[in-house]
């Protein structure tokens, strides 16, 4: 008598259903989790570049021998970098939910700031930017000096 063996190749219609179903408890779990750690990436990046900003600013003000003026834009989601004198604008950083930082707000505890040749300013400022309840503050003192804690 002989005997038949039957091989099976490949996965039945159940353990995929099971395997899609699993996967997709799992994503479905992660993904609050990933949205949170990108919102604060970006609020983080945006702080960066916002320090960086305000640095180059400074250092703008001392090359150029000429009073320089940051504000916040109308917006309420842009920062202006621009002579003083002359309003030339130098530089515009847009921060809003359009650009690749998407964030809600900007604020400036003072605006607008002018810049001075010798480094000091007209006053300290602290801009805060946040996204989705988080935020990051920017700080620059009296002397110019840049600080992203």
């Amino acid at each position: 008598m002989r005997t038949w063996k039957v091989e099976r190749a490949g996965f039945t219609l159940i353990e995929l259903i099971i395997v899609v179903v699993i996967f997709s408890i799992v994503t479905t779990a992660a993904l609050p989790a990933v949205s949170l750690i990108t919102t604060h990436a970006r609020v983080n990046q945006a702080a960066a570049v916002v320090g960086h900003d305000l640095a180059v600013a400074v250092s703008s003000a001392a090359r150029q021998r000429t009073p320089i003026r940051i504000a916040r834009g109308g917006d309420r989601q842009s920062m202006t970098v621009a002579e003083r004198a002359s309003g030339t604008v130098l530089e515009t950083r847009w921060l809003g939910p359009d650009t690749q930082y998407g964030l809600d707000s900007v604020s400036f505890s003072a605006t607008p700031i002018d810049l001075f040749p010798s480094g000091f300013t007209s006053s300290a400022l602290t801009v805060t930017v946040w996204a989705r309840g988080y935020s990051r503050q920017v700080t620059m003192s009296r002397a110019g000096w840049v600080r992203v804690p």
